[in-house]
């Protein structure tokens, strides 16, 4: 029988080199793992597509740099660009045990005869159902759902009136713009469409935009933001405020332990929420 040949390492002639992979190449496998888990870590991507640590952080940046990902202590965040705003009933059943959790621990940061203000998001909506019905506060809000749960409670509801908008279940125009202005709330409370480390928090939503940034200039202590993990690293068309005006974060735990220190050293104070 004949023998084959066998190069000087004992690796078979006919047996090809393992073809090294193109940096382009490398990318898109980084940028399909993190569509495929959002998250992704630096020694993990290393081993999966044969190349240093070095080489895969090098990859990240440059990622960054093109607006794709986020990077994080050790890994990095895929960033999404949202362009439309959900339908309301459609937004109020995604993650809506975390979406409690989170509304729950809300609740409990309103003080007797505080003033606050209440954004439209499908989380804020939940926060009256948590408070206790002899709390005496005032309520300021443009969401119809957020003043349909203060029924049956203590609380003195300023409804901010203008032009109706049904996706979002609030409203929007220069009469809510020109109540505002007249009162100082102690805290506000905001939903997030989007929240990303460098664009801040964001929406696409116009309605949201120009009158929650108006709450949050007419909060005289803490704008707290109400995130489920799945907004994290989203960004928006239009910007409502940059990470550093805002003073706590509040999200479910599902956030990557990672992307929690990045939020803190950002500026805000960032708390999990067990779901």
């Amino acid at each position: 029988m004949a023998r084959r040949r066998k190069g000087s390492k004992g690796d078979d002639v006919g047996t090809p080199a393992p073809r090294e992979m193109l940096p382009a190449e490398r990318r898109a496998r980084i940028v399909a793992a993190l569509k495929d888990q959002r998250v992704v870590r630096v020694p993990a991507l290393s081993e999966s597509l044969g190349v240093s640590e070095i080489t895969i952080r090098r990859d990240l940046l440059l990622l960054e740099q093109e607006g794709v990902l986020d990077r994080t202590y050790g890994g990095a965040m895929l960033k999404e660009q949202v362009s439309t705003v959900p339908r309301w009933d459609d937004a109020v059943a995604v993650n809506a045990a975390q979406k409690d959790a989170i509304a729950a621990a809300a609740a409990e940061m309103i003080e007797p005869q505080d003033t606050v203000s209440l954004g439209s998001g499908t989380t804020v909506v939940n926060i009256l159902r948590h408070v206790d019905p002899e709390l005496e506060a005032r309520v300021v809000t443009h969401s119809l759902a957020v003043a349909a749960d203060a029924r049956g409670l203590k609380l003195e509801v300023l409804f901010l009136g203008g032009l109706y908008r049904p996706q979002l279940d609030a409203v929007e125009g220069s009469w809510p713009l020109d109540l505002i202005n007249q009162v100082y709330a102690d805290k506000a409370f905001l939903g997030a469409d989007c929240l990303d480390l460098r664009a801040g928090l964001t929406t696409s939503s116009m309605a949201a935009a120009t009158v929650e940034l108006a709450m949050i200039r007419r909060t005289r202590s803490e704008v707290v933001v109400l995130a489920d993990s799945s907004k994290i690293g989203l960004v928006g068309p239009l910007v409502i405020c940059p990470l550093d005006q805002i003073d706590v974060v509040l999200v479910d735990d599902g956030i990557d332990p990672a992307m929690m220190k990045q939020i803190q050293r950002a500026g805000p104070q960032c708390e999990v929420v067990p779901a």
